[in-house]
């Protein structure tokens, strides 16, 4: 019994059994410790070891002096050999410990025990329920007169008085007077030799809850300080109840409150009734979008304000209600002009003085209908604009793809033209080489190995420098110095530039210019290295003992330049594309050689000169090469000349 009382002081819940009545319900129970006490049958206590783990096992051994339960005892203790024993000489602390252990109650178990004021006049007396209380882990203050016990009283707070009832100086009751004053929920436990001394109207009138007869024996009293302490904790906990259950009306009362206000004052309509459709109540909001006095609602039903459709969508949802008790549906909300106003219900089934009931909130969304038909015609431009984009990405797609493929035969081709006059400077190379180690040292032999070395040389250098001038156009570094000269001057440069390919085909160049002296801010290198390239083409794409013409006009603001050729011309959807990277005519990049760059090149230094370009096709047969040029070239005022000729332009 003892064990029972320290376990249900821990917070235990503890079942006490004889093992005569044990049955398949309680084997089946799910316990965390199994104690046994001595005398329990052999075939008992092997059944429940079947039921349950050894390490759930507690003995209780019998006295010392005992001859059969002790030899009982000794058998189970056999079959349980592990098992934590409780001797009846422990005392209460030290089997506080060890239930401790086994139900592993740490230092973090939080357990609610009474703070303890033990007063006796008997120090013997007095140490002993003093041990046994705190062998229960109870917190406990002694004193041994009604003089220390008032101390006490004002420096702890005290759940619970244990006295005798007899003192030099007074009773046990008068301390328990003292003690109310100060702690009212204290309560109070006294125990006596005299029970006829205790006048026990007077003590429970006071508040005394129980009287023990001395001597008190351990069992005896944490039993009666168990009872005790429980039915305290059962007051202060319907005591907890009671004030949580009083806040919790308030707080309904208040929220009952507080929704009558939302519902009656909310922008939504919201309106309860029966599942024939009977309305049953209807707020402020409800009389504004039907259009009717809230006392006018009573007796109507909901199918009377909606269009038959929707009626027929609220009778179907309501017959098929889906576990949640509830569903939504788009409604319509008839107008004297003809036209509907569109709604939105939700509907929630409720319990409306113990019969079922619906609440709906209507939603008017006649402004999302609205945006989306502006969502609609937003989509319908958006697809269109897709279209155009698509086809636009697809144009860039095709432009790429060509330019891939120009790339690509630019790459064939310079490879064409760099090998070409790599081989011949090689081949002439080893001609020379070979005549020198046979000692034939003709000098007219030599001359024509090393001229073709120079040719081929100066023909590598005119495909580097083109490379390199188109590299320095593409990242913006190319050298650009513009100042004022004669046109004239740089066409008759040109012209004398290409003058020996003009002799070798026998074609003559004719310049005609409508003015002596045309002056133009220009870089005269870049548009003398454009007129050489236009005139290269002329010459290599006409036709031998044919004539190239060259033009020069000028209004007040421009001038107009160009090369007219009579050679084999270019075809009509390619006059744009011949001024790309790394693309050729069609018509000219058959065996004429050439990497693609030339007219490039020139679009570039035209285009920093702020000019434009163009070809087209002439009365002859040849095609002829347009360039307009600026008289003033319009930089921006945070170019400097020095900036320019540095290639930072």
């Amino acid at each position: 019994m003892r064990v029972k009382v320290l376990l249900e002081l821990t917070g235990s819940e503890v079942e006490l059994v004889h093992f005569s009545m044990l049955d398949d319900a309680l084997k089946s129970a799910n316990y965390d410790l199994v104690a046994v006490s001595h005398g329990v049958a052999l075939d008992i206590v092997k059944q429940l070891i079947d039921l349950f783990p050894k390490e759930y096992f507690l003995l209780l051994a019998p006295k010392a002096q005992a001859g059969e339960p002790l030899i009982n005892f000794s058998d189970i203790n056999a079959l349980l050999p592990n098992s934590v024993v409780i001797y009846p000489f422990f005392a209460n602390k030290e089997i506080s410990t060890l239930l401790d252990n086994l139900l592993e109650i740490g230092s973090d178990h939080i357990l609610q025990l009474p703070t303890v004021l033990l007063v006796d006049h008997v120090p013997e007396r007095l140490t002993n329920i003093a041990r046994s209380l705190k062998g229960a882990h109870i917190e406990t203050y002694t004193a041994t007169s009604q003089y220390q016990a008032s101390a006490l009283i004002h420096k702890h707070t005290f759940d619970l008085l244990i006295s005798d009832f007899s003192f030099a100086d007074g009773t046990g009751l008068d301390i328990f007077a003292k003690l109310k004053l100060v702690q009212s929920n204290c309560r109070c436990l006294l125990y006596t030799s005299k029970p006829e001394q205790v006048l026990m109207i007077e003590a429970i009138r006071q508040g005394v809850e129980d009287v023990l007869i001395k001597p008190v024996d351990d069992n005896t009293l944490l039993k009666s300080v168990h009872k005790l302490w429980q039915t305290e904790l059962l007051k202060r906990h319907n005591s907890e109840l009671v004030e949580r259950l009083q806040e919790t009306v308030d707080a309904l009362i208040e929220k009952d409150s507080l929704l009558r206000v939302i519902y009656k004052h909310t922008p939504d309509a919201i309106m309860l009734f029966q599942r024939g459709g009977e309305i049953i109540e209807a707020n402020d909001a409800c009389s504004k979008l039907f259009s009717m006095p809230l006392n006018k609602f009573a007796g109507c039903s909901i199918f009377d304000f909606l269009d038959s459709s929707s009626g027929t969508s609220i009778k179907d949802s309501v017959l098929t209600l889906n576990k949640n008790r509830q569903f939504s549906c788009d409604l319509r909300l008839p107008k004297e002009d003809g036209t509907f106003v569109p709604l939105v219900g939700s509907f929630n089934e409720i319990d409306h003085h113990g019969e079922i009931a619906l609440a709906v909130i209507f939603k008017n969304v006649s402004h999302l209908k609205e945006k989306e038909d502006s969502l609609l015609e937003a989509k319908d431009i958006l697809e269109e604009q897709v279209r155009a984009r698509t086809a636009q990405l697809e144009h860039a797609k095709n432009v790429a793809e060509a330019a891939n493929h120009s790339k690509s035969e630019f790459l064939a081709n310079m490879s064409h033209e760099l090998r070409t006059p790599m081989h011949s400077i090689l081949s002439f190379s080893r001609f020379g080489l070979e005549k020198i180690t046979d000692n034939d040292l003709s000098k007219e032999k030599l001359h024509k190995y090393l001229s073709r070395i120079e040719q081929s040389g100066e023909r590598l250098l005119s495909l580097l420098n083109n490379l390199l001038d188109l590299s320095k156009l593409d990242v913006g570094k190319f050298p650009f110095n513009p100042q004022k000269h004669n046109l004239n001057n740089i066409i008759k440069t040109s012209i004398d530039d290409v003058s020996g390919t003009a002799l070798e085909r026998n074609i003559k160049v004719h310049f005609h210019s409508a003015d002596a002296s045309v002056i133009a801010e220009c870089d005269e290198e870049q548009i003398n290295q454009v007129l050489r390239n236009l005139l290269g083409n002329a010459l290599k794409f006409s036709h031998v003992d044919s004539d190239v013409e060259i033009t020069l006009s000028a209004d007040a603001e421009q001038a107009h330049i160009a090369v007219i050729d009579r050679g084999i011309g270019i075809p009509e959807d390619e006059l744009e594309v011949i001024f790309a990277k790394f693309v050729q005519s069609t018509k000219t990049n058959n065996g004429a050689g050439g990497t693609g760059l030339g007219l490039a090149i020139c679009r570039e230094f035209i285009a920093l000169h702020q000019g434009d370009i163009c070809a087209s096709n002439n009365q002859y047969g040849g095609a002829t090469i347009k360039v307009t040029l600026p008289l003033l070239i319009d930089l921006p005022h945070h170019l400097t000349s020095e900036k320019l000729a540095h290639g930072n332009y």
